[in-house]
């Protein structure tokens, strides 16, 4: 009988160990997996370098095509000043309609005017 408690504890203690074990060597493996997937993702030097002129030539042509603020805010000056002048030299939809109204009731008198002669 004491043989068999001790073949149990030594074979739960086996168990035991190998599952800690097997959860050790699965956690080796996702990391040597997340390296090598690092590895595969880094650039090398010579493509660093040459990303870094193609970056700096998008840069030299950002700053070269670049118009300042005030010249914008300059642009919308004008575009506003524009805006008011159309509002006060323009006829709206609503002058015009009530224009033509006016000159629509000046006709109709002036045929009523010539029936009546």
């Amino acid at each position: 009988m004491n043989e068999w408690i001790i073949t149990t504890a030594i074979t739960l203690g086996i168990g035991v160990i190998t599952y800690f074990l097997k959860r050790t060597m699965n956690q080796v493996d996702n990391q040597g997996a997340k390296i090598q997937e690092m590895f595969n993702q880094m650039q090398t030097k010579a493509e660093q370098k040459e990303q870094t002129v193609k970056l700096e030539g998008q840069i030299q042509k950002i700053r070269d095509d670049y118009t300042p603020k005030e010249m914008h805010e300059k642009d919308f000056d004008e575009c506003r000043m524009d805006i008011k002048q159309i509002k006060a030299e323009y006829l709206t939809k609503d002058d015009f309609i009530r224009e033509m109204n006016k000159m629509d009731r000046k006709l109709d008198q002036m045929l009523e005017l010539m029936l009546q002669k």
